[in-house]
């Protein structure tokens, strides 16, 4: 009886001690497995994190390079405004008073009617420069019976321009050449049609002895 007893002590004894070496394999297996799951996760989480880097937009600008962009818009804004401020008309006067109209009748003040008007008439102080608006050559000094004291340039290119509304006892002489910006004359509002407007300067522009608009010469 002892020695059943004996034997089945032993048998159970056998069999837990081989439930605990399974128990205890199962572990160490499934923590291998684990490590080589965590480990095979951040070789892809790198992997990943490399892509992304790879395909980062270089579209999309730093903060740096938003800086000099910002730099560069204003420059270039800048810039803009300067040539505005150095526009020709400048040379000429100050603001566009009547426009030129080759098609369409334009008021004259003086005159109480509706014209053709194949000149500009820029607004400007009595006794302020007038500049050439480009290189030329003086064609002729005269006095027209409509337009008052008047300076014919020709240009290259088959360019002319006449101003007119100029004082008195102009010191050019036909043949004599100028400079862009060179002072040509002083506003004097010598015209006889147009002088119940501003004092302002009268412009007609030729090319190839084909009227043309004043103002293309001067933006």
């Amino acid at each position: 009886m002892k020695k059943k007893l004996l034997e089945k002590d032993v048998f159970y004894l056998s069999l837990f001690i081989c439930i605990c070496l399974l128990a205890f394999g199962g572990i160490l297996f499934t923590n291998k497995n684990l490590n080589r799951l965590v480990s095979n996760q951040d070789t892809i989480d790198k992997d990943n994190e490399i892509n992304l880097v790879k395909d980062k937009d270089d579209s999309v600008p730093t903060s740096a390079e938003s800086k000099q962009n910002l730099a560069k818009a204003k420059e270039e804004n800048k810039q803009k405004e300067q040539t505005k401020s150095e526009s020709k008309l400048n040379y000429i006067g100050t603001e566009v008073l009547r426009k030129y109209s080759a098609d369409m009748p334009s008021y004259s003040k003086t005159l109480d009617v509706w014209e053709i008007h194949k000149g500009l008439d820029i607004a400007a102080e009595d006794g302020a420069e007038i500049k050439s608006i480009l290189d030329g050559t003086v064609e002729s000094v005269y006095s027209d019976e409509r337009y008052g004291t008047s300076i014919e340039l020709s240009y290259a290119e088959g360019l002319k321009v006449i101003y007119s509304g100029i004082k008195e006892n102009v010191s050019l002489e036909k043949g004599d050449t100028v400079k862009q910006g060179d002072c040509i004359g002083y506003v004097g509002n010598t015209t006889n049609v147009e002088n119940e407007d501003k004092t302002h300067i009268h412009v007609e522009a030729y090319k190839n002895d084909k009227a043309i608009n004043p103002l293309s010469l001067l933006e």
